[in-house]
């Protein structure tokens, strides 16, 4: 599940966390939080001189995204997948709402972070509790293995469950026979895939993503995007949404 984790709405002249809202499961020393934000407020500042742009720090397993104007910092830690476009501008909406609210405020403020107290429910509302980026993850698959995975789905589905993301990571040690189907060889001899790309192409089983199959077959995943994009070109590819 992608998701805002933690939001964070500082304030610029002190650097003190005025909101603070906590969606996913991406944790924080709480004790570090205060000066590390105040170094992100002087970055932020430098590097948008408060007109509003998209910063966004690579985190590894986590992207942070800082958006500073009207002397406000907004501060998300998104998944990876989230919608970098959709977050730069729901913070930068946080923010507007927040200065048309509180802007008489704020200016002669005496450091009392409770008179903000009722804004958090607007952010929950805005951000949608964190789920405002989210991007409905979309699996390849080759057409030769659609209609069986459609009838295991199926099955499952008839237990009352559902495939999500969260079962890939399982699925992909535990693929059905099915999946040992192959493109037929003429595709390599008239010249549409070469031999790397015919083996690489049945890693799109519907249980890798493009990042699985980046990882396993060692390839940068940029390039297997390209990969992908060519084989659905080749109308060789389905694409399953996963929740």
């Amino acid at each position: 599940m992608e998701i805002l984790h933690n939001f964070y709405l500082i304030h610029q002249y002190t650097g003190i966390c005025l909101i603070h809202r906590k969606y996913g499961s991406i944790e924080f020393n709480q004790d570090l939080v205060s000066g590390f934000l105040t170094a992100l407020k002087d970055f932020s500042v430098e590097f948008s001189k408060g007109s509003g742009e998209l910063k966004i720090i690579d985190m590894q397993i986590f992207y942070l995204l800082l958006v500073f104007k009207e002397g406000i910092l907004c501060t998300a830690a998104a998944d990876k997948n989230d919608d970098a476009k959709i977050t730069h501008k729901v913070l930068s909406d946080v923010i507007d709402k927040f200065v048309d609210k509180f802007g008489d405020v704020i200016g002669n403020w005496s450091g009392d972070v409770r008179i903000f107290k009722n804004f958090e429910s607007i952010i929950d509302e805005i951000l949608l509790n964190g789920r405002v980026a989210e991007i409905q993850l979309k699996i390849p698959i080759l057409k030769i293995y659609e209609k069986d995975f459609r009838k295991s789905q199926q099955k499952i589905m008839k237990k009352g469950l559902i495939l999500t993301e969260e079962d890939l990571r399982v699925a992909q040690n535990q693929k059905p026979k099915w999946t040992l189907k192959r493109l037929p060889a003429q595709v390599i001899t008239q010249g549409f895939l070469d031999k790397e790309m015919y083996k690489i192409a049945h890693l799109a089983d519907g249980f890798h993503t493009i990042s699985d199959i980046a990882e396993e077959s060692g390839k940068p995943e940029a390039d297997i995007q390209v990969l992908i994009d060519d084989l659905d070109d080749l109308g060789l590819l389905k694409f399953i949404e996963i929740k």
